[in-house]
């Protein structure tokens, strides 16, 4: 970790939909810079709903989120937008506008830094190509930047997603399952881009994963949700089987293999 002080603090965080269903029952945590937090548990857990949190796609309940000093679940308008691009976001179904080259799509993470005008006639400038291009390029695909993306395989679909959240110079990238979709292969192709952002970049990763061996391999920290309850921190190699399968249950095998 680069530095004693959080990047984002949680405190008692909670979230009930108006159904009733109460997803986050509590929550707190820090993350620290240059961290890859990874936040496990069976789908229903809260995982997602925590993450829409943070940079505010849900609002939540009650309780705080501290992100750089500022009161997340307070900011309202514009500077909910300025939120997010502090804090990106990746998608487990990428988000892509299939009709669109590789290129636009990377550049459409830009839109929130132009003018109204400017976003409207995607007026992009030379400076904003050459960035798309250098993120294209780290995660291994600029070769296909005028190819358009719905003629991407998945995991190709993914890095462009990434490229995409890297134009908006987040400090903090939520990634919300992002090889649920993908052979295992690919998921490790895509999961070894993420590291690289996290470590080349500086990038704080907060990651939602579904299987144990991939929390294993990438995560410097791990989060466990059951039921909205955070019942693990602590570092992976602590999870041992035996607490996997009693805190989860049947549903371990779920999260257990890859």
């Amino acid at each position: 970790m680069s530095s004693d002080k959080p990047i984002l603090s949680v405190r008692n965080l909670t979230k009930t939909y108006d159904n009733g269903v109460q997803a986050l029952k509590g929550i707190s945590f820090d993350v620290y810079p240059g961290e890859f937090l990874v936040i496990i548990g069976l789908s229903g857990s809260g995982k997602s709903t925590l993450l829409r949190c943070l940079n505010r796609l849900h609002d939540p309940t009650s309780g705080e989120i501290i992100f750089d000093g500022t009161h997340v679940e307070k900011v309202e308008g514009q500077k909910v937008l300025n939120l997010r691009k502090n804090i990106g976001m990746i998608f487990q179904h990428f988000n892509l506008i299939p009709r669109h080259s590789v290129l636009s799509n990377v550049m459409m993470g830009r839109l929130g830094s132009l003018g109204t005008l400017k976003s409207l006639l995607s007026l992009f400038s030379a400076e904003d190509k050459e960035k798309a291009m250098s993120y294209l390029k780290l995660v291994g695909i600029e070769a296909k930047a005028q190819i358009r993306a719905d003629q991407l395989s998945g995991g190709q679909q993914q890095r462009v997603a990434i490229a995409r959240a890297l134009t908006q110079n987040p400090k903090v990238l939520l990634a919300d399952e992002p090889v649920a979709s993908l052979d295992p292969a690919t998921c490790h192709v895509v999961m070894d881009y993420l590291k690289k952002v996290n470590t080349e970049l500086g990038i704080t990763m907060i990651c939602n994963l579904h299987f144990l061996s991939l929390v294993r391999q990438y995560a410097t920290r791990v989060i466990a949700l059951k039921g909205g309850e955070i019942v693990y921190q602590g570092s992976p190699e602590d999870i041992t089987e035996a607490w996997f399968e009693k805190i989860y249950g049947e549903g371990a095998k779920e999260v257990h293999v890859n």
